[in-house]
């Protein structure tokens, strides 16, 4: 018997059972590889964040140490080396003194008085569209703080106008919480107003801003503390040398748990 003409067309073709396993089959892995690229950008998005997070508080935590290390131990009588609050710290630091006082001035001489300290501010921001850590830096001479806007070349001689710290940008806008301590060798204060520094300075940085439910620390009473801060810290406690110097003779130094 001879076989029919299409027999052999019939047995290579697929069914529509067949057909549609097979797209249903392809769907599934088509699903499955989006699926792993979207976990996969998920995750690497994740990763890098958390680095750049994780620069930014290295980079104000060794900001903060190198310019703490170097203040210096007198800048003159009544001269406040180091002052602050539980949100802002000011501070003079021993640093090279800037060309511009020398330009403009009759026969090469400077145009302006200034010494080998530079005062640094540094300050957080809470308000959302300015939100971040600050730091300003300006050229001091024992009386007279001038303005020299060290971070940008500037024609010209300088002014004693203070620049505004809003045309300044932050030093990061990835840290959203900022909070010090100072250790007078015997407890912890919120605040520090004395001529002489302090032994130590204790740094505390968040990523996550402070909730609005919790109180934030009032700068104006050295007393006063925050609520527990509920998301993840990273906390320094920085040594002065220049106090450190000065008190080693009479036995004071950091306690052993200095964070309650």
């Amino acid at each position: 018997m001879r076989p029919h003409p299409g027999h052999s067309r019939r047995a290579g073709a697929f069914t529509l059972i067949e057909v549609v396993l097979a797209i249903v089959i392809a769907v599934g892995l088509l699903s499955g590889v989006l699926l792993f690229y979207r976990q996969a950008a998920t995750l690497r998005g994740e990763v890098l964040r958390q680095t750049d997070e994780l620069s930014a508080v290295r980079l104000v935590m060794d900001r903060i140490s190198s310019e703490l290390r170097t203040i210096p131990a007198s800048a003159g009588p009544g001269v406040h080396l180091l002052h602050g609050d539980a949100q802002s710290l000011r501070l003079l630091r021993t640093g090279v003194p800037a060309r511009m006082p020398w330009r403009g001035g009759a026969l090469g001489r400077a145009a302006i008085a200034e010494a080998d300290l530079v005062e640094v501010l540094y300050r957080s921001v809470a308000d959302t569209n300015e939100a971040g850590i600050y730091r300003e830096e300006h050229a001091f001479t024992p009386g007279i703080a001038v303005s020299t806007n060290l971070v940008a070349e500037v024609d010209g001689p300088s002014t004693n106008s203070v620049v505004a710290s809003a045309a300044a940008p932050p030093l990061t806008e990835e840290i959203r919480y900022l909070r010090f301590r100072y250790w007078d060798g015997s407890r912890w204060t919120d605040s520090w107003e004395r001529v002489p520094p302090p032994l130590g300075v204790e740094v505390t940085l968040g990523i996550e801003p402070l909730p609005e439910d919790v109180l934030q620390p009032d700068a104006s009473s050295a007393t006063s503390t925050p609520e527990e801060y509920p998301y993840e810290v990273f906390r320094r406690i920085i040594a002065i040398p220049a106090a450190v110097g000065q008190k080693a003779a009479s036995g004071s130094g950091f306690p052993e748990e200095p964070t309650p």
